[in-house]
């Protein structure tokens, strides 16, 4: 799948005894420099950043998802004197003990079902009313994964997920592949998920409605069936959208 759409997962933290101080500053640079340099390079399609709705040492406080039209304009990103400048800068930030980074890895689109694109944050958007992605991945066995991506194929894509979001407020499911199995430098998860969904709401609220959902009830019915035990989650959280820039 040559062609497909890639993401840029950079998720991270205040370092354990990080400087309060500077740590605002490293997420100031962040916003008002470090993201809208990267999007003067041309392989770059979009650039979103989210803030964790519940803080949980189990997950980053907030991160990036850069995204590109395919896996050759991802790996051409790299070569670039911007990303170059941005990786050096970055590297001090960590060795400073200011921020950690838990998640940086990329992922391919396998299917994307559902009304259209994700709204982008408008300015003047309340925080508590801004749109929210829900992370979810398995902790799979590669036999448990051949499963799973054979369920997806046969039912998921074309029964299952469709379903889900025809709910009020669901605006896209998206379900992707690793492709960076072992992740990239610098972070502390060594090892990710093969399969990751997000899904894609208006705001809280709307997730809320989900996760009490006949909907998605069916949908678990229908996964246990497949995994009598059900797997075991991987990652399962959400992230508040608070910047989004578009080309």
């Amino acid at each position: 799948m040559e062609n497909v759409p890639v993401i840029n997962m950079t998720f991270r933290s205040p370092a354990p005894g990080a400087d309060p101080e500077v740590w605002d500053r490293y997420v100031k640079w962040g916003r008002e420099v470090y993201r809208p340099l990267l999007m003067k390079v041309p392989m770059l399609k979009a650039n979103d950043l989210y803030w964790v709705v519940r803080e949980s040492p189990d997950y980053p406080f907030y991160g990036s998802i850069l995204h590109y039209e395919n896996i050759e304009a991802a790996e051409n990103y790299f070569k670039t004197p911007e990303s170059s400048a941005i990786r050096d800068e970055i590297s001090s930030w960590t060795k400073r003990g200011i921020v950690e980074y838990f998640w940086r890895v990329r992922y391919e689109l396998i299917r994307s079902i559902g009304s259209g694109p994700v709204s982008i944050l408008r300015e003047g958007t309340p925080i508590e009313n801004a749109p929210v992605i829900h992370i979810e991945a398995y902790s799979f066995s590669p036999e448990e994964g051949e499963k799973y991506s054979k369920w997806l194929n046969d039912f998921g894509f074309n029964t299952f997920i469709p379903l889900i979001v025809k709910l009020p407020g669901l605006q896209k499911y998206d379900c992707f592949k690793c492709l960076d199995a072992a992740g990239m430098a610098e972070a502390r998860e060594t090892k990710y998920p093969v399969h990751l969904s997000i899904l894609y709401f208006e705001n809280i609220k709307a997730f809320e409605n989900y996760t009490k959902s006949a909907e998605l009830v069916v949908f678990q019915k229908a996964l246990r069936n497949l995994f009598p035990n059900m797997p075991v989650y991987k990652w399962y959280v959400q992230y508040r959208l608070v910047q989004s820039l578009r080309k």
